[in-house]
C-alpha cells in the first residue's frame, strides 16, 4: 500500500504553514497529500436548528478542501480532501493509519496562547505515525545567528538517554537528515552543578567531568552505530548542559528539525509522553517531530 502524507487544515494561519511544509515533503518523498478537515461533533441542538448549521459548516469545509487540493496541485503533489465529523485529534490520528508522517500547526483557529493546542498534543500522543508540530510564527529565514559551535543550524538534532539508538526517534531522525542533505546532531544533556547542592568549585568541576564523560560515550557510540546504516550522513556530537527540555528549545532555536520520541528511558506507566517531551514541543522554535516510542 502507498503511503501518504497527513496533514490538518482549517484555514487558519497556522494550518496553512502546516499545508506549505507538507507540500514540501510530499514532493522530497513523491508521496500523495491527504489533506484532513473536522467539523467536530454534532451539537446537542435541535436538528432544525442544528442542521442549517451543519449544512454551512459543510460547505465551507469543502471550500477550504478544494482550495487546499488545488495549492497541492499547483506545487506538483497529488491531494486529496478529507472532510471528516468528529474530534479533530481523533479524526486525524483515525486518517493517519497509513500515513509515512502527519503534519500540523501548533494551534488550530481555537489555540490557547502559550501552550501547545489540545489537538496537536493529543495526535502527538496518539498517531502511529510520526507527528511533525510547525510551531507559531515559524519563520526559518529570521531565525537566530550563532557562532558555528554554538549553532545547529543545517542540523537535525536528536536527544539520547539511556535507550541510546533503540530509542525509535534516533534512526528516524538519522533517516530524515539523510533524505534532506542535513547533518545530524545527536546531543545528550548533563545538569550543570547550579542545579545540585554544591559549594565548592572543585567539587563542582569534579562531578561535572564524571557526568560529561558517560555522556560523551554514549553520543559517541549511537554516532558509531549510526553511521553503520547511513555511511554518507554527516553526524556530529554534542553534550549540552542545563534541564533537557531547555537545552533542546535553545537547540530549536538554530535547527532545522528537533526529533524526540513520546517517551524516553523511565517515566510513569500510562503516560502517553514524556514530560522532557511535552516541554520541548511546547516552546520549540523549530518543527518538531515526535516518534511513537514503544513503552520499555
Amino acid at each position: 500500500m502507498t503511503q501518504n502524507i497527513v496533514v490538518a487544515y482549517d484555514g487558519s494561519d497556522h494550518s496553512e504553514r502546516a499545508l506549505d511544509w507538507a507540500i514540501l515533503e510530499a514532493q522530497k518523498r513523491q508521496e500523495p497529500l491527504k489533506i484532513v478537515l473536522s467539523m467536530g461533533r454534532q451539537t446537542g441542538l435541535d436538528q432544525s436548528i442544528y442542521g442549517a448549521f451543519a449544512d454551512a459548516l459543510h460547505q465551507e469545509s469543502e471550500r477550504l478542501a478544494t482550495r487546499a487540493v488545488e495549492k497541492a496541485k499547483a506545487g506538483g503533489v497529488t491531494g486529496q480532501g478529507i472532510i471528516e465529523r468528529g474530534d479533530a485529534a481523533g479524526v486525524i490520528v483515525y486518517e493517519a493509519q497509513d500515513a509515512s508522517v502527519v503534519v500540523l500547526g501548533k494551534r488550530g483557529h481555537h489555540g490557547v496562547r502559550g501552550r501547545v493546542g489540545s489537538v496537536s498534543a493529543a495526535v502527538a500522543a496518539h498517531s502511529a505515525a510520526p507527528v511533525v508540530i510547525l510551531p507559531e510564527g515559524w519563520r526559518p529565514d529570521e531565525r537566530e545567528t550563532r557562532p558555528e559551535g554554538e549553532s545547529f543550524e543545517g542540523r537535525v538534532v536528536v536527544g539520547v538517554d539511556k535507550l541510546g539508538a533503540k530509542n525509535e526517534a534516533v534512526p528516524q531522525a538519522a533517516r530524515y537528515a539523510a533524505d534532506h542533505g542535513l547533518r545530524l546532531a545527536i546531543v545528550s544533556v548533563v545538569p550543570t552543578t547550579s542545579y545540585l547542592p554544591m559549594n565548592s568549585a572543585e567539587l563542582d568541576r569534579a562531578v561535572q567531568e564524571q557526568l560529561m564523560a558517560p555522556a560523551k560515550e554514549l553520543t559517541d557510540s549511537v554516532a558509531e552505530e549510526l553511521r553503520k546504516d547511513f555511511p554518507d550522513l554527516e553526524i556530529e556530537t554534542r553534550v549540552l548542559e542545563g534541564r533537557p527540555a531547555d537545552a533542546l528549545v535553545d537547540a530549536s532555536r538554530t535547527a532545522e528539525l528537533l526529533v524526540m520520541g513520546t517517551r524516553g528511558y523511565g517515566g510513569f506507566r500510562g503516560l502517553l509522553m514524556g514530560s522532557v517531551s511535552q516541554a520541548a514541543l511546547a516552546d520549540a522554535e523549530c518543527p518538531v517531530m515526535v516518534v511513537p516510542t514503544a513503552r520499555r
